[in-house]
């Protein structure tokens, strides 16, 4: 192999190494917010959960205000990545299909981030400026986005009708709660929230209360 050929080679490995050690700092970073919130948690404290030295972490995001700013775009950008190419993928799904499909994506994503509705909430007690910039980077064109479909749903009599932002929160807080309050309810329930078997069941559940018809769902 010549030298120019292991040079790329060991760049691309360096670059790799990067990336994997600013997807452990973001999913430290995320946990950390949403356990203690941004005034409540340090980076050396992250950087000990994500098992890296915490120099790694300026280096990689600058400052602890701009390390929050990352792990909020990092798992917007996903969830708001997997809705698109959803969505995309829908234009010949009937509208009750459909209504169930990005029941059980926006589940999935709270199964893969649990701690996404704990910083959220840390965020809206936080520092007000920290929350414009949510809501202008990323909340108001989701939202925007979000109750496109539900109006759409409530247009087709498949959803209750209302105010349909209103609506939007009652869902979230339908289907967060479970995995917010995990330990507390798997400590009542003797049950794993996270276990498959309550997945399907936390969507079959979800799509009966929001939901005015209940099909047969067919798998997309």
């Amino acid at each position: 192999m010549n030298k120019a050929v292991t040079k790329k080679a060991n760049t691309r490995s360096e670059q790799q190494r990067a990336q994997e050690t600013k997807v452990k700092i973001l999913n430290a970073a995320l946990s950390e917010f949403a356990k203690s919130g941004f005034e409540g948690v340090s980076t050396r404290a992250i950087a000990t959960k994500a098992g890296v030295n915490h120099t790694l972490i300026p280096h990689h995001f600058g400052p602890k205000d701009e390390l929050w700013k990352a792990t909020a775009e990092w798992f917007f950008n996903t969830y708001n990545q997997e809705f698109l190419n959803r969505h995309k993928s829908l234009n010949d799904v009937v509208a009750t299909d459909m209504l169930r499909i990005y029941i059980r994506d926006f589940i999935e994503f709270c199964v893969n981030f649990p701690d996404f509705s704990r910083f959220m909430m840390q965020a809206n007690q936080g520092d007000e400026e920290r929350l414009n910039w949510l809501v202008d980077r990323f909340l108001r064109s989701g939202s925007d986005t979000e109750l496109g479909v539900l109006k759409q749903a409530q247009k087709l009599g498949f959803i209750p009708q209302g105010d349909s932002l209103h609506i939007r929160y009652l869902f979230i807080g339908a289907a967060t709660s479970i995995f917010t309050f995990a330990p507390e309810f798997s400590r009542l329930s003797g049950k794993n929230p996270f276990s498959h078997a309550m997945i399907e069941q936390h969507i079959d559940y979800l799509f009966t209360l929001f939901s005015t018809q209940v099909p047969q769902y067919k798998k997309v």
